[in-house]
């Protein structure tokens, strides 16, 4: 039990940061549409 319970909390640290990291790029990615959209709506 001891042993397992070390082994899943590693992974679920593992995971968290991939989500963070995942996150962070969808962030990103909206924020890059939104400044794209603003740019091409004042352009036309």
């Amino acid at each position: 039990m001891g042993k397992n319970h070390r082994k899943t909390a590693k992974e679920k640290r593992a995971r968290d940061k991939a989500n963070k990291i995942i996150k962070g790029i969808c962030i990103a990615l909206i924020v890059l549409a939104i400044l794209l959209m603003f740019v091409f709506t004042y352009r036309i």
